[in-house]
Formats: structure tokens, sequence, C-alpha cells
């Protein structure tokens, strides 16, 4: 999770895991957040899935995403 403002380095390791991030449209600060990481990790050639969707960070939120990361992240 890239909550709490933790920023991409500068230079971008050389092996990244794949990397799934999603954010609430009603989560400004954490949207803006995981978007920064997203540009990062795409722009470093990584593996990785963005997802904007409605809603907030909480319980529901994730419990209705948690299936679609298992999905993405095992079903190949």
């Amino acid at each position: 999770s890239p909550g709490g403002g933790y920023k991409p380095p500068e230079v971008m390791p050389s092996s990244i895991p794949r990397t799934y991030l999603v954010a609430g449209s009603e989560e400004v600060f954490f949207l803006e957040n995981a978007t920064r990481w997203a540009i990062a990790l795409r722009d470093a050639g990584a593996d990785m899935l963005m997802t904007e969707r409605p809603g907030t960070h909480g319980g529901a939120f994730w419990g209705e995403e948690f299936p679609l990361m298992v999905a993405w992240a095992f079903g190949r």
C-alpha cells in the first residue's frame, strides 16, 4: 500500500514485483499517491495494474476488491 505519502524512489530497482494498486475516487490523498506510484512503476516497465473506482478506504471497499486482487494475482 502506498498510503501515508510513501513516495517511489527517483531510480526504481531493476527487479520490481508485480503490483496491484486500487484507490477510491473519494480518498483524494491516497488516490494521488497511488497514481504517483502507478506512473513510476509503469515507466520502470513493471507488471502492474492501477484501478480507480468510487468509494473510500475501508472494510466494504476492500471486501469488494479482495476477490479482484486475488484473481489478478493468481489467475494466470
